[in-house]
């Protein structure tokens, strides 16, 4: 029981992390401030 909960936590950290690191290819990208729900473009570092 303990090998699935650990292959599972790798799993969702794994899938996480990949979606995280997902990029669209364009040169600034959107972000949304969490306290007041403003977005606003950024240019990506070393773009």
């Amino acid at each position: 029981m303990k090998k699935l909960v650990i292959w599972s936590i790798l799993a969702i950290t794994a899938l996480s992390l990949t979606a995280c690191a997902a990029t669209t290819g364009e040169e600034a990208m959107k972000v949304k401030c969490p306290s007041c729900g403003y977005e606003f473009d950024v240019e990506r570092y070393g773009s």
